[in-house]
């Protein structure tokens, strides 16, 4: 029988450890993954996810995220969420309170404190520095050099039509975090404040089941991060669980998948996924992925190289 587990992407790492003590209680892989996920959300170092993420071009933080029960395939989702800091969690009530999968912009936030969630500042020095230098157009106010000459080409120096294509890795992130319990019900979860810098509105993968994540008990979990709106256009999670499911191996189903992506555009997404089994792999289309994993007899978090898809 395989033990209960939880993995995560690289900025998830110390923050398994809080998943991890839900499973060695017995816990649900559910509440395993949303402790994990809030841990995450509430870090402000973190600057792609929760508290600290990076602003869309008006300088207003806006998270996505969703959660997906594996026995079940019951799922919830929000997304262009503003001024609650765990998103995990209102997806998480989503699903268990409403008929809904999905809500989004100041309705999510009104559901969010219909059910107790209270206001929370997303805000860190660095966010507001980003967020009065856009609505002054004063790039000096930003003190971070990598900072103010990224602001200075994506928003006065550019075409503002291109912003898109000059976005890098520093201006977005994801956490991705999936377990496995004692009953062999499996939960991933995804959070996001998406595309640095986005257009107001702009929701990527996460909060889009199939898309950013998927799983099912029968078959295995995965998730996706980077260029979201690659994953929206092929249902990136759901081939990878749909290639298990027809009998392919985790290695080659996350190989086909980022395989699928190299055939659009220049672009990239990583994917993070296990099956039943309790393999685990990640992938990536630029380098060689990493990710993490605790069961319930380890001391730590245990960092597992991934695969490297090229074209």
């Amino acid at each position: 029988m395989v033990k209960p587990f939880i993995i995560g992407t690289r900025n998830a790492k110390d923050m398994l450890v809080k998943g991890a003590e839900i499973l060695k209680r017995g816990g649900s892989a559910m509440d395993a993954v949303e402790a994990a996920v809030n841990a995450v959300e509430e870090n402000p170092l973190d600057r792609g996810v929760g508290v600290g993420g990076t602003p869309n071009l008006l300088g207003v933080t806006q998270l996505d995220a969703s959660i997906m029960d594996g026995r079940t395939l019951r799922t919830g989702a929000v997304a262009a969420l503003e001024n609650l800091v765990n998103a995990i969690s209102v997806a998480r009530k989503v699903m268990e309170l409403t008929p809904h999968v999905l809500l989004v912009g100041p309705g999510a936030e009104m559901f969010a404190k219909a059910v107790g969630f209270k206001k929370g500042d997303l805000s860190t020095e660095r966010t507001r520095k980003i967020r009065e230098a856009m609505t002054t157009g004063d790039a000096e106010m930003l003190d971070d050099p990598a900072e103010k000459e990224r602001f200075i080409r994506m928003w006065i120096e550019e075409d503002r039509g291109k912003w898109y294509s000059k976005m890098t890795e520093e201006e977005w992130g994801t956490v991705n975090i999936m377990a496995m319990d004692a009953r062999g019900d499996m939960c991933v979860g995804v959070s996001t404040s998406g595309l640095g810098y986005k257009l107001p509105g702009r929701v990527g993968d996460s909060p889009y089941i199939g898309a950013g994540n998927y799983c099912d008990n029968r078959f295995g979990s995965a998730a996706c991060t980077g260029t979201g709106e690659l994953a929206i256009r092929l249902s990136s999670a759901r081939m990878i669980v749909s290639y298990l499911e027809n009998g392919m191996s985790l290695e080659k189903a996350v190989t086909k998948a980022l395989k699928d992506v190299h055939a659009l555009e220049d672009k990239t997404i990583s994917c993070l996924a296990f099956d039943p089994e309790g393999n685990t792999i990640s992938g990536s289309m630029t380098g060689e992925s990493i990710h993490y994993y605790m069961d319930v007899d380890s001391e730590g978090p245990e960092e597992r190289k991934g695969i490297w898809v090229k074209p």
